[in-house]
């Protein structure tokens, strides 16, 4: 940690702290000049990456997947809220352990949490974000 007082990049923690926002507060004292100063850390959330078709990277948005949820929930009985298929969906993804997930990825799985609630609002989704091109192509969806 470099010194803010003469730049040194050697200093010794005097006193560690965890504070309830999960994060360290450090005081620091500078070996070169002796003097104390405070720095604080946190742990950094690495958003997931999203790789689109057209190979346009974004940090993914929980928003926009649950926009998609909502229009393919709309006016279908599902015994979860959207906010919840969205979340169950993130957490997936998350538990998928990559940084850098593609959009085939999210649609895998949001159909996979959809099927389980709701078989229409399944149907509606994969219509929505696949190329599907057919009623054969739906046909085979459904049969699968």
């Amino acid at each position: 940690m470099k010194c803010i007082f003469c730049g040194n990049s050697e200093s010794k923690v005097v006193d560690s702290r965890y504070l309830k926002d999960s994060s360290i507060r450090r005081r620091r004292e500078c070996l070169k000049c002796g003097k104390r100063f405070t720095t604080y850390e946190t742990v950094e959330n690495n958003p997931m990456v999203v790789t689109n078709v057209n190979n346009e990277r974004e940090a993914f948005k929980l928003d926009k997947l649950t926009k998609s949820i909502e229009y393919a929930t709309y006016c279908q009985e599902c015994d979860m809220s959207v906010e919840e298929i969205s979340k169950t969906i993130e957490v997936k993804l998350i538990g998928l352990s990559k940084q850098e997930i593609t959009t085939k990825d999210i649609v895998k799985v949001a159909l996979e949490v959809l099927a389980e609630v709701s078989a229409m609002a399944c149907l509606v989704y994969y219509t929505q974000h696949t190329d599907c091109e057919s009623f054969d192509d739906i046909r085979r969806f459904i049969n699968r």
